[in-house]
């Protein structure tokens, strides 16, 4: 029996090491679908695009997948910045899910890591769930859960670990299929379902007027996210946005990685001039 087939959508670098995993397992990938209203050039390349494309397999948009491909085994979407299409699903014959980088069915939506830190939760996760109506509503498949330290984590440090536990994830999901393995499909129980839009996502960023020193810096750990707009005060009409002090060391580390070894460059450049 051969390799199943696949539809990859998705966006992020975690989609491209989900997309190469699925390569070297001999998938057939059949196209792979990108956000294309979405660009984050601040990552490194290659982007899922070029990925997919250094690998041979179309790049199409959603919209080309109705006529371009037919039935496939698996429709996959990993972090893919938009609604999956029911007719897209639909072409799945095993499953169409999504991998989301928080615990469902508490952590939808927008600011999943944000508000982990600012709620002070001691566990964080990823899930893997199968496609619904809506952004993160389907059944779910499995939920991977993790501790966390939320009075030294950034939001950004957070989503690094959800994006690292969520590739373990994304085996775990592959290994399942190509094993024949029944998949678990249980309905998120209403009563704890969260999700945020972001409209509603964006005005959390406020710090409260009145804020203790602990709040303060817990707002600004939660809303670091370079290169997004952080945690903030609001005076006159004017924000003043907050940087937190972890992230500060962070920076300084980056920017003085190197210094050491272009100090003894300019040394040797030197004596080899005299």
């Amino acid at each position: 029996m051969g390799k199943p087939s696949v539809i990859f959508m998705g966006s992020k670098p975690g989609s491209v090491v989900a997309l190469t995993h699925l390569h070297e397992q001999g998938w057939n990938i059949r196209a792979v679908c990108v956000s294309g209203t979405i660009s984050h050039p601040w990552y490194p390349e290659p982007d899922l695009k070029t990925a997919a494309k250094s690998l041979g397999v179309p790049v199409v948009k959603q919209g080309e997948l109705t006529t371009l491909v037919d039935d496939v085994d698996v429709v996959i979407s990993y972090m893919f910045r938009h609604l999956v299409k029911p007719e897209i699903a639909s072409k799945a014959k095993c499953a169409a899910v999504n991998f989301h980088a928080a615990p469902l069915p508490e952590y939808g939506g927008w600011g999943t890591y944000n508000l982990a830190i600012l709620e002070n939760k001691k566990e964080f996760g990823c899930t893997c769930h199968h496609l619904g109506e809506g952004f993160d509503d389907g059944p779910l498949l499995k939920v991977r859960r993790f501790p966390i330290e939320p009075d030294i984590l950034t939001g950004f440090a957070l989503e690094q670990l959800a994006q690292r536990e969520m590739i373990s994830l994304f085996k775990e999901f592959v290994e399942m299929i190509e094993h024949g393995e029944e998949l678990p499909s249980d309905a998120q129980p209403k009563h704890q379902v969260r999700y945020h839009s972001l409209d509603e996502f964006l005005p959390m960023k406020k710090i409260p007027e009145g804020a203790d020193q602990i709040t303060i810096d817990r707002y600004a750990r939660a809303f670091w996210f370079p290169p997004y707009e952080g945690a903030y005060f609001e005076q006159n009409g004017t924000k003043f946005e907050v940087v937190p002090q972890v992230a500060r060391e962070a920076m300084a580390g980056h920017l003085c990685a190197d210094v050491l070894t272009d100090l003894f460059e300019q040394l040797r450049r030197e004596d080899a001039d005299q």
